[in-house]
């Protein structure tokens, strides 16, 4: 597959990696699809334990714990061996190491993306056991499927029944709720309309009654599923529509929000938010509602109209890069991978990556608020935000400085589109890692 070029990296990308080729020439939308059907080595050497994997050590040391046993995982000839709490590092690590040495920047920029879109945060008990394969396996399988296929399956992935305590809720004319006393918890039903799906266009009648279809359900190590004794009998009107009791009544209703023209609206303005500027052109917006609603909610055909628009390929960068695509693409450009030890300037057993994205304001797997990260420059320009991203270029090029020279560097960089402004900044630094320091801690840079 032939190399994408400069502004493909940039913008759909993490920026190009040392020691990869860079086509000549703007962005070829073909090029970029073709990554969704790729394979990725580089990229798959982070590969992480699956969820069954997970599943099966969590019942284990659920069962030792009942037994009176000590909780720790004992030694076992299996994925699922390794202690959860360096599982979770691991996973920790992936969130800038895979982009950091990826071929295929499209494919991991749209993981992140619609794990954006869709969020789960470690910032409540027991999620961060189940974050990475929610990226992996709800979301990553799904990022050249259809939608409501996504939508499905982040709704039903224990990641999210976590976050949102969907295990709270129960029926309360359920057997167990009329036996207990206990009733719904509305969170899934409600940021699944306001900010997976729809965004408006529906009442508060519409997210008790949906709570009420959500109730029971449940993925367990026996899979997804409605537990019969938790959930709410009898129909459930929804957004005009009538729906009775399953797990396949939840996914006819999943079918039927990721249809509405509200959710293809909302789904529309937040692709080309993501990509193209904080207020996308209206033409795009209206083009990407369209071929959602043309084409069954599939996300290929979204991404050919967004990567035909002629914003797409304008080289003027009108987004900032977030805390990890900051990170990623000045890692990517000393062709390192963010686990590196012993490096000057850093910490002797490790670059402590995740420490300087929190201080950027981009703790991995942990955003403060369901609906994810900021999507827009203001979110991420703090005064205190912009002076991290300076310590962080300056321990790099303290670091690294020595190997390069960074005048040429701004061109595999950024090319034409560095500032002459910029390239008179580097050239007049009077040692090579002040010139280094300078372009990563450029404006130029943090453009995308």
């Amino acid at each position: 597959m032939e190399a994408p070029s400069l502004i493909e990296e940039i913008r759909f990308g993490y920026g190009p990696r040392r020691g990869y080729e860079v086509s000549p020439g703007g962005l070829e939308p073909d090029r970029l699809l073709a990554q969704l059907t790729a394979d990725d080595p580089a990229a798959a050497v982070w590969n992480r334990p699956s969820m069954a994997d997970r599943m099966t050590e969590l019942v284990q040391m659920r069962d030792d714990k009942m037994a009176g046993m000590d909780v720790k995982p004992k030694a076992r000839q299996s994925s699922a061996s390794m202690d959860l709490k360096k599982i979770e590092q691991g996973d920790a690590a992936t969130f800038f190491a895979r982009p950091a040495v990826a071929t295929l920047g499209f494919v991991e920029r749209l993981v992140n993306l619609w794990a954006n879109r869709i969020t789960v945060s470690n910032t409540s008990q027991g999620v961060g056991h189940h974050i990475q394969t929610f990226r992996d396996e709800a979301i990553r399988l799904n990022i050249a499927g259809r939608y409501a296929d996504m939508l499905k399956a982040t709704l039903w992935h224990p990641a999210m029944q976590v976050y949102l305590t969907q295990t709270d809720s129960i029926g309360p004319n359920s057997r167990v709720g009329l036996r207990k006393g206990k009733g719904l918890n509305e969170n899934l039903a409600r940021e699944f309309l306001e900010l997976h799906s729809m965004g408006k266009g529906y009442t508060q009648t519409d997210v008790t009654e949906l709570a009420k279809l959500l109730a029971g359900m449940v993925h367990d190590q026996n899979g997804p599923h409605v537990e019969k004794g938790r959930a709410e009998p009898g129909e459930k009107h929804i957004l005009g529509q009538t729906y009775g009791e399953g797990k396949g009544q939840i996914n006819a209703l999943v079918e039927d929000v990721a249809h509405r023209p509200e959710t293809a609206a909302a789904v529309a303005f937040f692709l080309a938010r993501h990509f193209i500027a904080d207020s996308p052109p209206p033409d795009l917006v209206q083009g990407l509602t369209a071929t959602y609603l043309a084409e069954d909610t599939a996300l290929v055909p979204l991404y050919r109209t967004l990567l035909q628009h002629p914003s797409a390929a304008d080289p003027n960068r009108r987004k900032i890069r977030s805390p990890q695509e900051f990170a990623v693409a000045s890692l990517r450009l000393m062709g390192l991978d963010g686990m590196e030890k012993g490096m000057l300037g850093f910490n002797k057993t490790s670059m402590m990556v995740p420490v300087y994205l929190a201080n950027m304001g981009q703790q991995p797997f942990k955003p403060l608020r369901p609906d994810g990260w900021p999507e827009v420059a203001s979110g991420w320009m703090t005064p205190p935000m912009v002076a991290s991203r300076i310590d962080w270029a300056t321990d790099l090029a303290r670091a690294t400085g020595d190997r390069v020279d960074p005048v040429a560097l701004i061109d595999f960089a950024l090319g034409d589109m560095a500032s002459p402004l910029l390239r008179r900044a580097v050239a007049g630094a009077e040692q090579r890692w002040e010139g280094l320091a300078v372009l990563i801690a450029s404006p130029d840079f943090s453009r995308r």
